[in-house]
C-alpha cells in the first residue's frame, strides 16, 4: 500500500542569503519574460494543442481557469492544482527549446549573470538538503542518478564529498551531455520518460530539480522516475507547487506562471496521487521555501496588483521579524510554492 507523509520543515537549518533579484534582475528577468510572452503568443501552432487532464488527480474537466499569454490555466476544483491545457505537444516544446529567442535570452544572459549566486544560495544548499534527507533515513546510496543533469555541475558537487559515489545522468541537450562525459559522468543522452522505457539506467538516489513543471506529461514523467529508481531506492525531486503563498496571491500576475515553460503547478494533494499512482510506497512533501512573502511584497511594489485583503496588509506592513516568521510558519506547513518530494521505491 503507497504511504503518504506530508513532511514538516522542522530542520531546515540548511540556508544560505537569497533574494529575488540575485537570480532574477530585474532588468533582465523583465526583458525575458517580455519575449516569452510574444513567443508564447506567436511560436505555437495552436491549431495543434492537446487538451489534458489534471496531471495531480486526473480530472478531466475543470470549469475555472484563467488566461496568461494566450495559454489556459485551468484551476482543478477536486485537488487545486493548476495546469495548461490545451497545451503543446512534445515536438512542439522541444523545438520551442532549441529555438525560441526567449530560450537563448534566459541561457545567455540570465544565467551567465546569476549563474555563481544561483550556485552558492540554491545548488549548493540542494546537495546538503539531500544528504539530510538520507541521513534521516539511514542511506547510503552508492548509484546517484541526476535527471536533467545539464552541465553536470550537480553530479560533480556531489562527488567532492561522496568519492565513492558512482555518477550517472541523464541529460537529452547533446552539449551538456557531452560536458558531463569530459567531467566523467556517464551519461544517458535522452528524455528521462525515453531512457526509462530502456531499463539501462537506474539509481539508488534519483535527483532531479524544477523540471516537473516543465513536461509535457506528468503522469509519463512519474512513472518514468519509478522505473528508474532502484528497489529499495529513493527519489529526491523539487518543484514548484500550486498551494505557495505567492501563488495563490498572485495567481495569474505570478511571474513563476510563465507559459509555456511551467505548464504544470501541482498542489500538495496532486503529487500525492501522481506519485502513488507511479507506483512509489511512500511520498513525503514538505517545503524549504524562502522567498514567497518577498516575492508578494515586489509585486505589490511594482504595482501587479493593485491590493491585498486587508489583512495581508496588516501582515506585509510589519517588520522583519514578523514577515520572517510567516515565512517559516508557510515553509513549516507546506504553504510555500517552493515543494520537495521525497519518494520511496520497495
Amino acid at each position: 500500500m503507497n504511504t503518504v507523509v506530508a513532511m514538516k520543515n522542522k530542520n531546515e537549518n540548511i540556508t544560505t542569503a537569497i533574494s529575488e533579484e540575485e537570480i532574477r534582475p530585474d532588468d533582465l528577468f523583465n526583458a525575458f519574460m517580455d519575449l516569452s510572452a510574444k513567443d508564447a503568443e506567436n511560436f505555437f501552432d495552436k491549431s495543434k494543442f492537446i487538451e489534458v487532464p489534471c496531471p495531480g488527480c486526473g480530472k478531466a474537466e475543470n470549469e475555472n481557469h484563467f488566461l496568461k499569454h494566450s495559454f489556459r490555466y485551468n484551476h482543478c476544483s477536486e485537488c487545486g492544482s493548476i495546469y495548461a491545457s490545451p497545451r503543446p505537444d512534445s515536438a512542439a516544446l522541444l523545438s520551442y527549446y532549441a529555438t525560441s529567442e526567449s530560450q537563448r535570452f534566459w541561457a545567455e544572459a540570465v544565467l551567465a549573470k546569476t549563474g555563481q549566486k544561483r550556485k552558492e544560495s540554491i545548488m549548493m544548499p540542494n546537495i546538503s538538503r539531500v544528504e539530510d534527507v538520507l541521513a534521516k533515513r539511514g542511506r547510503r546510496p552508492k548509484r546517484i542518478l541526476d535527471v536533467g543533469s545539464a552541465n553536470g555541475a550537480f553530479l560533480t558537487e556531489w562527488k567532492k564529498r561522496h568519492p565513492e559515489a558512482e555518477l550517472f545522468g541523464i541529460e537529452p541537450g547533446q552539449e551538456s551531455a557531452q560536458t558531463c562525459r569530459d567531467l566523467g559522468i556517464k551519461v544517458f543522452e535522452n528524455f528521462v520518460e525515453d531512457e526509462a522505457e530502456k531499463g539501462q539506467a537506474q539509481g539508488d538516489l534519483v535527483t532531479c530539480f524544477e523540471v516537473i513543471e516543465h513536461v509535457q506529461d506528468p503522469e509519463r514523467f512519474a512513472r518514468a522516475m519509478h522505473n528508474i529508481t532502484a528497489p529499495g531506492g529513493v527519489a529526491i525531486m523539487s518543484c514548484l507547487g500550486a498551494d505557495g503563498f505567492d501563488i495563490q496571491v498572485l495567481w495569474e500576475k505570478s511571474r513563476s506562471i510563465v507559459p509555456p515553460y511551467h505548464l504544470n503547478f501541482l498542489s500538495k494533494r496532486g503529487m500525492e496521487a501522481m506519485f502513488s499512482k507511479a507506483g512509489f510506497s511512500k511520498i513525503e512533501i514538505y517545503s524549504p521555501g524562502r522567498l514567497d512573502v518577498e516575492i508578494v511584497q515586489k509585486s505589490m511594489e511594482r504595482g501587479v496588483i493593485p491590493g491585498l485583503s486587508r489583512f495581508e496588509d496588516l501582515l506585509l506592513s510589519r517588520g522583519k521579524e514578523t514577515l520572517q516568521a510567516f515565512q517559516e510558519f508557510l515553509a513549516g506547513h507546506c504553504l510555500s510554492s517552493h515543494v520537495w518530494i521525497i519518494c520511496h521505491k520497495d
